[in-house]
């Protein structure tokens, strides 16, 4: 139950990632150039650095990146 509790939260943290996408790209809310210089490293690079956290941890992705090298 926890899990699901887990990944429920995770899927909802996603959902708003989104939808502030949304609203800051796709609607005349966002009307000046400064807020999307703001807004990409809130919308782009903490996302990035969490997945790259989790990919360089997975031992199955280091060694797929060993095999990479060879």
């Amino acid at each position: 139950m926890k899990v699901l509790a887990h990944v429920i939260l995770h899927q909802l943290l996603f959902a708003g990632w989104l939808l502030a996408m949304w609203v800051l790209y796709c609607t005349p809310a966002c009307t000046h150039p400064i807020e999307h210089l703001i807004a990409v490293p809130f919308a782009v690079l903490i996302p990035t650095a969490v997945i790259m956290r989790r990919l360089c941890s997975d031992p199955r992705f280091i060694r797929w990146v060993d095999e990479l090298e060879r």
